[in-house]
């Protein structure tokens, strides 16, 4: 049978200081979910589309089971499909995640006919971590086999779902809050991710997975949630709200980047594809620190030996048509002013015109807009930027730029 539950707001999941999804960072660096609490937490364009997905996922699989019949669908639907991050290609994967717990359902069904499935489970694993719980996407319960269905709509990482402490916590709560209904033996983790056509499916024994949680889990969890233990930098660093400041991880790339090879004057072609693999980790923690000094300088903070100040903008034109209308009156050739069809650009119009003329018969719809503000060294001649203008004009849009 299917059991109805309220539909989540997916957006406003509550996160415990030790959420399920970070527990590969706190597991592997303890202090981390207190280090973290003092940074703010920022929403992204990939988050609010994978919360999209998600809800829609939970509203197509109501429609399968027949939760919500097809006019119902299509009113609740309607808010998802004018969404901006809404495309036919978000259809056509999240059908994908919904054919799988599907079929995983009837194939429960077939050998336990008063299989569970369970969308959206609220599951309770506060016995072994301090205040946690979380939500499983999508659950099979039946007799032997518990199934936890996570989807990833992501498509820049690829996540396993062997020994995934985030889908073990998952498997744990439902585990508990289902461990009366159903004599259950193995509990069954699986990871869709339907954009990068892959569905990573892995099993462990309900026994090993209590042992887990009382040898491995809980004692860091313990750790964890007093902020104690050693910070310790990994591949779990790359979500930290933490890092643009963490000693360890400044540490970790500080080491990749010193790394010393054999020969002093020239390197290899082996030591040539190694420094360029680490490219990418030293270029991310690089990129990390810079929008970190750049967003605090932006609030106010005076950074030693470094200022704000406006940085290049180049010239538009305001109204292409008058342009074209006031070289046309000038008698100039349109094979000069023109690249079929668009106008050349400015500099090319500055030197057609005449720089001494230019301003006269062209300044009038050419505009130099405000350079976005930049963080550079003390010694730039450039005058320092107002805060207040800043704040005002490029509060949503900023783009940081390196640190020079």
């Amino acid at each position: 049978m299917e059991k109805k539950l309220e539909t989540i707001d997916h957006g406003s999941r509550s996160h415990a200081l030790l959420s399920a999804s970070g527990s590969k960072r706190w597991m592997s660096c303890t202090p981390s979910p207190l280090m973290e609490s003092s940074f703010e937490s920022e929403s992204s364009s990939f988050a609010e589309e994978g919360t999209l997905a998600h809800e829609f996922a939970e509203l197509n699989l109501k429609l399968q089971i027949g939760l919500i019949g097809k006019r119902e669908y299509n009113r609740l639907a309607k808010p998802f499909k004018e969404n901006k991050y809404y495309d036919e290609e978000m259809d056509y994967f999240v059908q994908k995640h919904v054919d799988y717990v599907i079929q995983q359902y009837n194939e429960a069904k077939r050998k336990t006919p008063g299989a569970l499935l369970l969308i959206e489970q609220r599951v309770d694993f506060s016995k072994y971590v301090k205040e946690g719980s979380g939500t499983c996407d999508d659950t099979i319960v039946s007799d032997g086999v518990l199934e936890v269905i996570d989807l990833k709509y992501g498509k820049g990482i690829r996540v396993e779902a062997e020994d995934n402490p985030q889908l073990k916590l998952y498997g744990l709560g439902s585990y508990l809050e289902n461990e009366f209904i159903f004599d259950i033996h193995t509990v069954k983790l699986t990871i869709v991710q339907p954009r990068l056509d892959s569905i990573s499916t892995w099993e462990i024994s309900v026994e090993d997975l209590l042992i887990w949680a009382e040898t491995e889990l809980k004692p860091k969890a313990d750790l964890a949630f007093e902020g104690k233990g050693n910070t310790k930098a990994g591949d779990w660093c790359r979500f930290c709200k933490a890092k643009p400041t963490c000693r360890a991880y400044s540490e970790m790339n500080l080491e990749i980047a010193k790394k010393e090879f054999e020969d002093p004057k020239f390197l290899t072609d082996e030591e040539l594809v190694e420094s360029y693999s680490m490219f990418s980790e030293i270029s991310s923690w690089m990129k990390t620190v810079s929008e970190y000094m750049f967003k605090k300088a932006l609030e106010g903070k005076k950074w030693p030996e470094h200022k704000l100040v406006e940085g290049r903008s180049n010239r538009i034109i305001t109204d292409v048509e008058k342009v074209e209308a006031k070289l046309k009156s000038k008698r100039f050739k349109k094979a000069d002013y023109m690249t079929a069809p668009k106008l050349v650009g400015i500099g090319a119009l500055e030197k057609l015109v005449g720089k001494k003329e230019f301003n006269s018969v062209l300044g009038e719809w050419i505009d130099k807009p405000q350079g976005k503000p930049t963080l550079v060294h003390e010694s730039d001649k450039r005058l320092p930027f107002s805060l207040s203008t800043a704040k005002d004009d490029f509060a949503e849009d900023l783009d940081s730029e390196d640190l020079s």
